[in-house]
C-alpha cells in the first residue's frame, strides 16, 4: 500500500436488519483512497446490501434498521441530513443497467445538468470524457442523439458507468458491473 493513500471509508460494527432478519452482522473494514476494493461472496450474502449502505440507498427500503457507523473522509454518513450531497459524492452503478428513456448524450449529461451546468461546450466535454472513461466513446460518438435504450446490454451498462463518471464522485460503487 502506498503510504500516501489514506482511508476513504471506515466501517465500524455495521449491522443491518430487514425487519427481524439480520442481513449484515458486525462489518468492520477500511476502504483505502485511490484503490480498488472488491467484495466477493456467494449470491445473497449481503454484498449489494452493504454497497447500498455506503450511499444510503437502504433508506428507501421500508423496515430497514442499521446499527454501527460509516465514515467517509471522517464524516459519519449514516447520520448526515444531506443525503443528496452524499449520493453525489458516492456514485452507484447498479447490477442491471438503469438508463433513462432518452438519448445517450442526455443520459450522461443528466447529472451535470441537474448540478447547474448549462453550457453546451462544457456538457459536450463532460459527455465525451465520461464515455471515453467508460470505454464506449468510439462505439457511440456518431449516434449520441440515439435512444440509449437501443444499445446492447453491455453498452447500456457502460453508458450507466459514464453517467456515474460524469458526476465526478469521490467514490464509485459498482454492483456486479460485469453481469
Amino acid at each position: 500500500m502506498n503510504s500516501e493513500n489514506k482511508t476513504k471509508i471506515r466501517v465500524n460494527d455495521l449491522d443491518l436488519y430487514y425487519g427481524e432478519k439480520q442481513a449484515l452482522k458486525g462489518i468492520n473494514m477500511d476502504i483505502i483512497e485511490n484503490e480498488v476494493t472488491a467484495l466477493i461472496g456467494p449470491s445473497g450474502c449481503g454484498k449489494s446490501t452493504f454497497l447500498r449502505c455506503l450511499n444510503r440507498m437502504n433508506d428507501l427500503i421500508d423496515c430497514v434498521k442499521i446499527n454501527g457507523k460509516i465514515y467517509m473522509d471522517d464524516e459519519e454518513i449514516l447520520t448526515t441530513n444531506d443525503v443528496i450531497s452524499l449520493r453525489t459524492r458516492v456514485g452507484m452503478v447498479f447490477q442491471k443497467a438503469n438508463l433513462f428513456p432518452m438519448s445517450i448524450y442526455d443520459n450522461v449529461a443528466y447529472g451535470p445538468r441537474n448540478q447547474g451546468i448549462k453550457d453546451k461546450k462544457i456538457l459536450d466535454k463532460i459527455v465525451e470524457e465520461s464515455l471515453k472513461g467508460a470505454a464506449i466513446w468510439d462505439e457511440v460518438k456518431d449516434r449520441l442523439k440515439s435512444p440509449a435504450l437501443g444499445l446492447s446490454g453491455g453498452q447500456q451498462q457502460r453508458v450507466c458507468i459514464a453517467r456515474t463518471i460524469a458526476m465526478k464522485p469521490d467514490v464509485i460503487l459498482m454492483d456486479e458491473p460485469t453481469s
